[in-house]
Formats: structure tokens, sequence, C-alpha cells
């Protein structure tokens, strides 16, 4: 299988530039997920996910995917889990904005009560990883740990990576690839 690294690059998902991440930090480069959102770039990503979860030996349920970015991530990972070990899990997504109508609420699918597995494309300053880690706790759900594709490993005004900031929250994060697998 193709490395993922080696995958981005083909995809030009890796943008230089001047960028203003979601989390405020300014940056002279942009990791592009949704360079992946094709059905065999996301075949590609989803087995690294997946044998990220199958290396390291996590035991979950269920998966949130974060608006937007974590929607299909989930959706083809959690696919793609079931062909490579036929376990069954649920999906949980999160919603911009709360509905007031229908099913109504803040994300679409079940948390209670559930081990829960975070995916998400990239970890900057963990903002994403947070909310999520919200939702679960509101909700009677627990996370198992948080999947990324990429690390910027970026540090806080301290020096400390968020990265080990989350850790020592007692969230397990794991990475596909990091900024320092990068041949720059």
């Amino acid at each position: 299988m193709q490395s993922f690294l080696e995958k981005a690059q083909e995809l030009d998902a890796l943008r230089y530039g001047d960028f203003t991440l979601k989390s405020g930090i300014k940056s002279n480069y942009f990791f592009d997920i949704s360079k992946f959102f094709n059905a065999s770039s996301l075949t590609i990503l989803s087995k690294h996910y997946v044998d990220l979860i199958l290396n390291n030996d996590l035991e979950f349920d269920c998966i949130f995917g974060p608006a937007y970015k974590g929607i299909p991530l989930a959706a083809a990972v959690g696919i793609e889990y079931y062909k490579e070990t036929k376990n069954e899990i649920s999906y949980v997504f999160d919603r911009k904005e709360t509905k007031l109508h229908g099913e109504g609420g803040d994300f679409i699918g079940i948390l209670k009560d559930k081990k829960v597995l975070v995916i998400d494309d990239v970890l900057t300053a963990g903002t994403a990883i947070k909310g999520a880690l919200n939702y679960l706790n509101n909700n009677d759900a627990k996370l198992i740990a948080a999947l990324v594709a990429f690390d910027r490993e970026e540090k806080d005004e301290n020096g400390n990576s968020y990265r080990s900031n989350l850790n020592q929250e007692g969230v397990k994060v794991y990475s596909i690839a990091k900024f320092s697998d990068l041949n720059l």
C-alpha cells in the first residue's frame, strides 16, 4: 500500500502560502485532507486509519466524526474497519448548528454508553478533539482515543505540544503522520 505521505504529495494535499488556521494560528502551510476525497484515495487513507486502530489495539463501538471533514473520514474508516474485522460499529456526527425540528439536537447518532473513537483530519491546537470530548462527556460516552491523519506538531505559548497537552488531559492521540515526518 502506498504510504500516506506519498499519497498526500501525489494529491498535492500540502500547500504553501499564508494561512490562518481554524485555531487562529498563522501558518506558512496548510494540510488539505479534502484532496483525498475521491473513492480510490479515501480507500487508501481509510486503510491507514484502520492500520493505526489495529496496531494500537483500540477497542471501541462507535466512531465520532467532527463536522465537516471528520464526517466522510469516519464513514470511510468505519466501512474499512468492518471489512477488515467484521466488527459492527456505529457512527455519530456533530452539527454546526442545533437542529430544532425533526429529530433535533446537536448531533446525529447515539452516544450514550458508547466507547468512542474520534476520527479527524489534522491536529493543530486540538480544538475539534476538545469539542468532541465535550459532546461525549455531556452524553455519557467515553473517549477511547482520537485519530488524525496529520499532526502539525504545533506548540502552545509555553512551548508544549498540543498533543502532549491533550495526553495530559487523558486524551490519547494517534496520527498516521506528523510534520517531522516530512522531508523538507
